[in-house]
């Protein structure tokens, strides 16, 4: 007898289809990009802001007088920050060969790959944390600096994030090896690494590169 003889007429037999789908045929991969759009969402509130800012200091960005020595060009520095984010760019390509990986069930590889991005993320947020003097401001100094803190610090927040997710999923893969479930976890976060970066690149270029232009 036949396995689909012993089913209801009404229902539908599954179990030859895969325990795991990857991008769009996962509810996991839609939960995370549904994320992603309302964090993009959240950034685009913070450069109206940061703009709002722009358009009511004068001279902009504000000369920092309170402290010596007195800057009148207090436009960032942007050696730091220019290292910080090749280091983010340089960090896709681990990103991409553990994404690959993932999908290959590759766990070799995989756990080199899991290993070096979670070191690019670890050198990110040591940048990160030294990149905040390159502002010249403190938050609590004024509207400016409190919005160019803002926006460094979510998106360092997302760098701890990420940091967890990447230390988790190492443990795991040592210890567990990679499998089915977690080759789609480690394929969601690889997609969470990429909006981390590509969504670095306007904002380095409005924090670090407006003032210049607008001064």
């Amino acid at each position: 007898m036949l396995k689909s003889d012993l089913l209801p007429n009404n229902v539908i037999d599954v179990s030859p289809l895969p325990a795991t789908a990857f991008d769009t045929k996962s509810p996991l991969w839609w939960g995370n990009t549904l994320l992603l759009f309302i964090e993009t969402a959240m950034f685009g509130i913070l450069a109206a802001l940061y703009f709002s800012v722009m358009m009511n200091t004068s001279p902009f960005p504000p000369p920092r007088v309170d402290r010596i020595p007195v800057l009148h060009n207090s436009a960032p520095d942007l050696f730091l920050p220019t290292v910080g984010l090749a280091v983010l760019l340089v960090s896709l390509i681990p990103g991409i060969w553990l994404d690959l990986s993932a999908r290959r069930r590759d766990a070799n590889a995989v756990r080199i790959a899991v290993v070096v991005t979670l070191l690019f993320n670890i050198a990110a947020i040591i940048i990160r944390y030294y990149e905040f003097d390159s502002l010249h401001f403190k938050w609590n100094d004024n509207a400016y600096g409190s919005i160019t803190w803002m926006i460094l610090g979510m998106h360092m927040l997302h760098l701890f994030v990420m940091f967890a997710e990447d230390t988790y999923l190492v443990l795991w893969t040592f210890i567990k090896g990679a499998d089915e479930k977690h080759s789609l976890d480690l394929t969601v976060t690889a997609v969470y690494w990429y909006w981390i970066v590509g969504i670095w690149i306007p904002l380095f270029f409005l924090v670090y590169i407006v003032p210049r232009i607008a001064g």
